[in-house]
């Protein structure tokens, strides 16, 4: 059943890291929007932001990219002008709020068009952005009724760098796991990457595991702390640390926001869950 809220139409951006490693946040993020009284759609059409292409230097690449990107969600947003577009990825939001305009304004004047189209692209690529909306920063003006006091389980969140510095969000996801009856842990030098940096974390792997290890001997004094779960709202940090667990043989829940705020409404949401869900990660 849905809870009541203010019904809109919402255009999910799942991030390309998601679609292929965890679609099932996705759908958890869905179930979110919609029993929050929201209609979700899936521009089926919708590829990577460029991200990836753009921090490695390929930025031709990365602005191919953005054209489509931009195309895609013009169209499902279809002159709405109270839509939104969900992303469920800090950096991807970032990326396309505060990168793409320089970026296609940029890549236009290389290709020899002209300054006018040049700032047409620009103008578009703005636009966009201002109907993009974070997850977390979308779910903290959207909550449900009859919010749980205490759910008697730790966590810790992990802030993505881009989130953090490019969008500004620091608190809030925090703030929203407090109202979900979540006790946030903290943890030693929350400020500080977790080594993952996209291709970065390919090509300059040795000083990423050891960014990414340093993060997780801090998890490890959070753990004694009482802390039982790792979440975040950037799947790239989630996924890096998360691989870094496992590669110890360390079952530790490490879990993406929407499906504990997905578990959470169904009054699902126990230690022995996430022990479970942890478990059946390493079996996978």
């Amino acid at each position: 059943m849905k809870d009541e809220g203010r019904e809109q139409t919402l255009q999910l951006f799942a991030t390309c890291l998601i679609d292929l490693f965890r679609p099932q946040a996705a759908i958890a993020a869905v179930e979110v929007m919609e029993r929050r009284g929201s209609t979700v759609e899936f521009p089926a059409a919708q590829t990577c932001c460029g991200q990836f292409s753009y921090n490695a230097g390929y930025h031709r690449e990365a602005a191919d990219l953005a054209r489509h990107w931009i195309a895609v969600f013009e169209a499902a947003l279809n002159n709405d002008s109270h839509g939104r577009i969900v992303a469920l990825s800090g950096s991807c939001a970032a990326m396309i709020i505060k990168e793409y305009p320089l970026l296609l304004y940029r890549d236009a004047l290389d290709r020899g068009d002209s300054a006018v189209e040049a700032k047409r692209w620009q103008e578009r690529a703005e636009r966009v952005g201002e109907q993009v909306i974070e997850f977390t920063e979308w779910l903290a003006q959207e909550k449900a009724a009859n919010l749980p006091a205490s759910l008697g389980i730790g966590v810790v969140y992990h802030n993505g760098c881009h989130m953090r510095r490019m969008l500004g969000i620091t608190t809030g996801p925090e703030t929203v796991l407090q109202d979900y009856g979540f006790s946030v842990v903290p943890i030693e030098d929350a400020d500080q990457c977790c080594g993952f940096g996209g291709t970065y974390s390919m090509t300059e792997w040795r000083v990423s595991t050891a960014v990414a290890d340093q993060k997780l001997q801090a998890l490890g004094k959070a753990r004694e702390m009482g802390a039982q779960c790792l979440t975040s709202a950037d799947f790239g940090c989630l996924g890096h640390l998360g691989g870094r667990l496992s590669r110890r043989r360390d079952p530790f829940p490490v879990v993406y926001i929407a499906e504990l705020i997905a578990l959470t409404d169904r009054g699902q949401l126990t230690v022995e869950e996430l022990q479970q869900m942890a478990h059946q990660k390493e079996k996978s």
